[in-house]
């Protein structure tokens, strides 16, 4: 599942929703900075979702003048495809992953015990990715490019911020439940 249909699922989780209120609700929420999504696959993903069986539509009449709208709603196929969708974008460790930001936008749809379970699975992924850029030769012997070694040194800084930032937030969660 793309992360595209995950944002639909998840807005549509929300609240039943059509077309142009999920482009409105994803403009007001900057999810095009984190997510694919363009205006112009909206309703093609909506259209799969439906073919999928994870979500159903409803054509209800306009409130005034204008066209019928339809409205999409979840069903429980998509409920656990979102589900799912959520478990893996927290649990999944590869830096700059925007599923993970889609991950944290979506917690309150699991339980806390299952979001702290995804996260511990992404801190364990991230130390070990840790240990494997630490013992890179580019870091440990001499002779490499200043370049090459940069790259692994960068790659390592943004490594241990998101363990020192991942830590701190697990300690948060678990002080809350």
């Amino acid at each position: 599942m793309t992360n595209s249909e995950l944002v639909l699922l998840s807005l549509v989780a929300e609240a039943p929703r059509h077309g142009y209120e999920l482009e409105k609700v994803i403009e007001e929420r900057g999810m095009r900075n984190w997510t694919e999504i363009a205006f112009s696959s909206i309703y093609f993903l909506l259209n799969k979702l439906v073919k999928d069986g994870l979500i159903a539509a409803q054509t209800q009449p306009a409130a005034g003048r204008g066209p019928a709208k339809k409205v999409y709603t979840l069903l429980p196929a998509g409920a656990d495809a979102l589900k799912q969708g959520v478990r893996e974008g927290l649990a999944n460790a590869f830096p700059g992953d925007r599923s993970f930001l889609l991950g944290l936008s979506c917690l309150p749809m699991l339980p806390n015990a299952e979001v702290l379970a995804a996260l511990a699975e992404r801190q364990a992924a991230l130390y070990a990715r840790q240990s494997e850029l630490q013992h890179h030769p580019a870091l440990n012997l001499p002779g490499f490019p200043t370049h090459v070694t940069a790259m692994f040194t960068y790659s390592l800084s943004l490594l241990n911020a998101e363990i020192d930032w991942l830590s701190a937030y697990i300690r948060q969660l678990e002080k809350e439940s």
